[in-house]
C-alpha cells in the first residue's frame, strides 16, 4: 500500500518537474523569437513562416564549389553579383515557402530554399535612398568584389525605390550571438577558449580587410556585433551586414547602426572607422565575459554596460572576475591570455577615438595570443579559391535565432545578473 502511494507521489513530482522544464524552454524560445533582429543564418519557429511558395525539392548545397565571378547579370529583375552558386531570378524567390528570420531597424530577413536545393537568406531593407540607382549599383558591385575567408559574400540584389533586397547564402550554424546566449546545448559547449580565440582573430582579420578595401568609407562595416557574425561548421566567423552606411539615409543610419552607439557618435553624431573598432571591442568583451552588451539594445533595458564594467575592473586589477565561467574549464593554462584579451577589448572601447588601438594592432596582438596558445594564424589571406561560406555543408533545421535581446536579457532584468541587423 505504502509502496503504491509512494510511486504515485513520485510520478506526480516527475510530471510537475517535466511541466516546469517545458514551460522554461517555452519562455526561453519566446524570448528569442521576440527579438527584432534579422540576423542571417537561423530560423524562427514555424509560427513565423511566410509563403514564398518555394518548392523544397532538389539536392542539398554542395560542400565545396568553385569561386564565382562578378557577373552583374540581370535575371528577372534580380542582379546577380556573384554566380558561383548558380543563377536564379526574383521569380524563384517569390515562389518560395520561406521562413521569417526576424525584423529589425534595417528591415526584415527571410530564409528560402530554392528548387535546386540552394538555401539563401533574403534581406529586405527600406530607407536606403541616399544615392541614385547608378551610384547604388556601383557601390553594391564594389561590395560584391570583396573576397576574404571571414566575409560573407553577396550573391544578388534587387533595386526598387521603396525597398532593396540583398541575397546571401544561408549559414546553418547561425550567429555568434545565438551560440553565446541562446540554447545552452552542444553548440554553446563547443565555444571553448581556443574556439573563441579563433573566432575573435577571424573577426578582427575580416574587419581589417574591410578597412583596407573600403578605406574611403567613414564606416567600412558600420554594424559590428555578434548577431552580424555568422559561424560556419569549422567555427570560422563570417562578417555580414557591412558596407550599408554609404547607402543609408543619415537619420536611419543613426538609429539602425551600432557604430552610432560609440561615445563620439553619441556626443557629436560624427562617425569614423574608429567607431568600428569600438564595436569590435564590445564583441571581444562579450566573448570573453559571456555577458550581453547593453549597447546592442535600443530600449535601454537589459544587458550590461560592458565597456564601463570592464574598464572599471581593469583599473582595479580585477580582470579574473570578468571571465565567462563556461570557458574556464578549457582555459586553465591560458589565464594570462584571457587577461591580455580583456586588455585588448578595453583598449578598443576607449571613450576617445584617438586613444583606441588600430584594427591592425588588434589583429597583431590576438595573433600573438594564439601563437602563445599553440595555434596558427592566417593574417593577410584573402580567402581560398572557394568562398568561405561554401564550407557549410547541407541545410539543416535548427533552433530559433537570437537577436538584439539574447535570452540572458531576462536573467539580467530579474536578477540584475547574452543576430541581423
Amino acid at each position: 500500500m505504502w509502496i503504491m502511494i509512494a510511486s504515485i507521489v513520485l510520478l506526480v513530482i516527475m510530471i510537475i518537474i517535466i511541466y516546469i522544464m517545458c514551460r522554461y524552454q517555452q519562455k526561453r524560445r519566446a524570448a528569442l523569437e521576440s527579438f527584432e533582429e534579422p540576423s542571417l543564418g537561423r530560423r524562427l519557429s514555424s509560427d513565423t513562416k511566410k509563403s514564398f511558395e518555394l518548392s523544397r525539392r532538389g539536392s542539398s548545397i554542395r560542400n565545396s564549389i568553385r569561386k564565382g565571378s562578378m557577373t552583374g547579370k540581370r535575371v528577372s529583375d534580380l542582379t546577380m553579383v556573384n554566380d558561383y552558386k548558380g543563377e536564379f531570378g526574383l521569380a524563384d524567390l517569390m515562389k518560395a515557402a520561406a521562413e521569417v528570420l526576424g525584423n529589425g531597424p534595417l528591415g526584415s530577413s527571410y530564409k528560402a530554399m530554392m528548387a535546386n536545393g540552394l538555401t539563401v537568406v533574403v534581406k529586405r531593407i527600406k530607407e536606403m535612398n541616399k544615392i541614385g540607382k547608378d551610384g547604388f549599383d556601383a557601390e553594391i558591385k564594389r561590395l560584391g568584389r570583396l573576397r576574404h575567408k571571414n566575409i560573407l559574400t553577396l550573391l544578388a540584389y534587387h533595386h526598387r525605390k521603396e525597398e532593396k533586397l540583398f541575397v546571401y547564402e544561408y549559414i546553418p550554424k547561425g550567429s555568434l550571438l545565438y551560440l553565446l546566449h541562446g540554447d545552452r546545448g552542444i553548440p554553446h559547449a563547443e565555444l571553448t577558449w581556443p574556439v573563441r580565440l579563433k573566432i575573435l582573430l577571424g573577426v578582427a582579420e575580416g574587419l581589417n580587410y574591410l578597412h583596407t578595401e573600403l578605406a574611403t568609407s567613414d564606416l567600412p562595416h558600420g554594424d559590428v556585433k555578434s548577431s552580424n557574425i555568422l559561424i560556419n561548421t569549422n567555427h570560422e566567423p563570417l562578417l555580414t551586414g557591412y558596407g550599408f552606411y554609404p547607402l543609408m539615409n543619415n537619420s536611419h543610419a543613426a538609429q539602425a547602426l551600432l557604430a552610432f552607439k560609440s561615445p563620439e557618435a553619441l556626443q557629436s553624431n560624427q562617425v569614423t572607422p574608429k567607431c568600428d573598432v569600438y564595436c569590435l571591442g564590445l564583441v571581444i568583451l562579450e566573448v570573453v565575459t559571456g555577458k550581453f552588451p547593453a549597447q546592442y539594445l535600443n530600449t535601454g533595458k537589459g544587458g550590461i554596460d560592458i565597456a564601463q564594467w570592464v574598464k572599471t575592473a581593469v583599473a582595479e586589477g580585477r580582470e579574473a572576475e570578468l571571465y565567462d565561467p563556461d570557458v574556464l574549464p578549457s582555459a586553465k593554462d591560458s589565464m594570462s591570455s584571457m587577461k591580455e584579451l580583456v586588455h585588448i577589448g578595453a583598449a578598443c572601447v576607449e571613450d576617445h577615438p584617438q586613444q583606441r588601438i588600430s584594427i591592425r594592432e588588434v589583429v597583431r596582438r590576438i595573433e600573438e595570443i594564439q601563437q602563445q596558445n599553440g595555434g596558427s594564424t592566417s593574417r593577410g589571406q584573402k580567402g581560398p579559391t572557394t568562398t568561405p561560406q561554401s564550407q557549410t555543408g547541407q541545410t539543416i533545421e535548427i533552433m530559433p535565432s537570437a537577436t538584439d535581446e539574447g535570452p540572458e536579457i531576462q536573467v539580467l532584468q530579474s536578477q540584475q545578473g547574452r543576430s541581423n541587423n
